[in-house]
């Protein structure tokens, strides 16, 4: 999993004490991403949403992943949003807030 979210994201720490072993991973300015060793995987009935602020530039990562559930989108609720499958399964929906959401 480690070498997937590298591939996108900015590595910001990693640790291994005493068994116990993690990395996180700077997503946007404000968004973090934190993977711990030994944890079941994938969370069974539960997805993340991450706010960034700019997910198109985001979007140029990701359009050519092979598994994208769903391509960058505007959504009549106020966001532009799109969701990718990690590999194994767990779904991430990345978005940004517009200014008017449409009626």
């Amino acid at each position: 999993m480690k070498s997937f979210y590298e591939q996108y994201f900015e590595v910001i720490e990693i640790w291994n004490k005493k068994g116990k072993e993690g990395v996180m991973f700077k997503v946007a300015d404000t968004a973090i991403l934190e993977l711990l060793a030994g944890h079941p995987s994938p969370m069974s009935g539960a997805d993340l949403s991450l706010e960034v602020a700019d997910v198109h530039k985001l979007w140029e990562r990701f359009k050519d992943y092979d598994k994208v559930v769903f391509k960058l989108r505007e959504n009549n609720w106020g966001d532009v949003s799109f969701c990718i499958a990690d590999p194994e399964g767990f779904k991430i929906t990345f978005f940004t807030k517009i200014q008017e959401p449409r009626q």
